[in-house]
């Protein structure tokens, strides 16, 4: 059997021409041949070298058609072939990232050939695995960013029907068109605006769901109850899955967007918040004991630290201890979580 020649040109081509072409196929073949990694990943490195992402707007755009070009090939067949080629580029893309110290994994859901996508009803999902924050772009030019351990979903037809479902934690910089109104769905509300900026936090290990509108104006609705608001700049609601209650208040809300700037802010939040942001934003298990005030609160703000050091800034600013149990093997061949123990110290904070 004669040997496949890698055709660096043929894979050049793949990432740089923005739209599929004849060379999918190619592509598709040397990502599964396996014998190739080496000579693809110098290809790819080569792409991400050629990028400015900061200073040369017109390289930006050719990063996203890269992306967008990997993104559409991902979502346009299904099968367990299409998902070993989506898990070697993503794995490439966010290991030479990486590598290049890039700021931030920009990924766009920008969608060509909508007529096809629209006839086959695919499924586009942008994910932020753990430890990430992701900024991505719609078909619409609404961008945003997800925050970790969550997912944005549209249908291939977002043109035409601008319409996301979240898990997770987003924001969102809505691109305003009066005839198509925006709207976000998780579990038990939907968001409707026409063109605004707004935080939603709706992890689904969490018994709340907090929206927080920057600027704007937004439709609040109780999917359980059929019940509605409008929301006004500062505004946040907050809505407890189990009661199906709702609780408002005007905030500042810097505090709830900080996250996608890379700071953890805390204005006097109570030490139950502090652990559940805490054990978001550094993907570990953070357990209460029963002796811990719940009237503790803490005011800070965190940029860069890593956990032990937030934790040792925690001690010393209220009467709390912690220990850390580190991840272990699981029986499934998985590992846990690190866990973090917080208690009280029996110091008493004058």
């Amino acid at each position: 059997m004669t040997e496949k020649r890698f055709d660096r040109d043929r894979i050049r081509r793949f990432f740089e021409a923005g739209l599929p072409g004849g060379d999918d196929g190619y592509v598709e073949e040397v990502v599964n041949d396996g014998g190739y990694d080496r000579e693809l990943k110098k290809v790819m490195s080569e792409q991400f070298d050629s990028l400015e992402i900061e200073e040369d707007a017109e390289e930006n755009e050719r990063l996203d058609r890269i992306l967008h070009t990997i993104n559409y090939n991902i979502n346009k067949e299904k099968g367990s072939r299409i998902s070993r080629i989506r898990h070697k580029l993503v794995l490439w893309s966010l290991r030479i990232a990486a590598l290049l110290s890039l700021p931030l994994l920009i990924y766009s859901g920008l969608n060509y050939y909508e007529h096809k996508l629209v006839e086959k009803e695919v499924w586009v999902e942008i994910k932020a695995p753990a430890w990430t924050r992701v900024q991505f772009r719609l078909p619409d030019g609404t961008t945003g960013w997800l925050n970790s351990n969550s997912n944005v979903k549209y249908l291939g037809n977002f043109l035409r029907k601008r319409q996301v479902e979240l898990t997770g934690e987003a924001f969102f910089d809505v691109v305003k068109d009066a005839s198509r109104p925006f709207t976000v769905t998780t579990s038990d509300i939907k968001l409707e605006v026409l063109g605004t900026k707004f935080n939603v936090a709706s992890y689904c290990d969490e018994d709340n769901i907090e929206v927080v509108l920057e600027e704007g104006s937004l439709k609040f609705v109780n999917i359980r109850k059929n019940q509605s608001q409008i929301m006004k700049p500062n505004d946040l609601i907050v809505y407890n899955k189990e009661l199906k209650s709702i609780v408002s208040e005007v905030v500042q809300p810097k505090k709830y967007l900080s996250w996608t700037e890379g700071s953890l802010v805390f204005r006097n939040d109570p030490i139950d918040v502090v652990a559940r942001r805490l054990a978001r934003w550094y993907n570990a298990e953070v357990v209460l004991k029963n002796d811990i005030d719940t009237n503790l609160r803490l005011r800070a703000t965190f940029v860069g630290e890593n956990l032990e050091e937030v934790l040792n800034l925690l001690k010393l600013s209220l009467p709390i201890k912690y220990s850390i149990e580190n991840a272990s093997f699981q029986d499934d061949s998985t590992y846990s979580r690190k866990r973090i123990i917080l208690s009280a110290s029996g110091k008493n904070r004058n």
